[in-house]
């Protein structure tokens, strides 16, 4: 198995990042084959509605993308990491999820692949992990209308208001490592 992670936060050994990183354990220990992938360190470009995906079967905006769409289309599961901010995921994740579009074909049928699993790690400063169930469970029907199939339950790591402090919370990191052992599993 192959398992990608993508970290959406702009801050890299952050809370979401050693989140993501400890589900990547969790699946190299399960024997899966991992990459990481820092959103924030790419050239990406947002959708340009140009509708060259409904052509060609694939976005054709060429950019640093390009390489993480091809590791998604070898990979058999993904794990998206993001904080919270403003109630929803960042900017460098939102720019990935709106190229996800060029997963659907003109009949909104999806050109992914057959049993590509996701997971979802959110962080956030807000103490109750339900104040933005809207946002993960948004996150969660996109990946599921492109063609993903739902993995294990999101992980949400509350009350985080400081950079790298999820390393002292161990319930989280354990969580963390469930989720890319569950995810590793066929």
């Amino acid at each position: 198995m192959k398992i990608i992670g993508l970290v959406g936060s702009p801050r890299k050994n952050g809370n979401t990042d050693v989140l993501l990183q400890k589900a990547l354990e969790g699946a190299k220990a399960q024997g899966s084959n991992t990459a990481i992938y820092y959103l924030n360190e790419r050239n990406i470009r947002g959708c340009q509605a140009c509708g060259g995906c409904k052509k060609v079967g694939k976005c054709v905006v060429e950019d640093d993308l390009t390489e993480i769409f091809t590791a998604i289309d070898e990979a058999d599961g993904i794990i998206i990491g993001s904080p919270i901010y403003f109630g929803r995921f960042t900017a460098q994740t939102a720019l990935f999820m709106d190229r996800l579009f060029g997963y659907l074909k003109p009949d909104f049928s999806s050109s992914l692949g057959n049993g590509k699993k996701y997971a979802l790690i959110f962080t956030q400063t807000q103490p109750d992990s339900t104040t933005y169930t809207n946002t993960v469970e948004a996150t969660a029907q996109v990946l599921e209308r492109v063609g993903f199939i739902s993995g294990p339950k999101p992980l949400v790591g509350s009350g985080l208001p400081n950079a790298g402090m999820v390393r002292e919370n161990k319930q989280l990191l354990q969580s963390a490592y469930d989720i890319g052992q569950e995810l590793a599993r066929r």
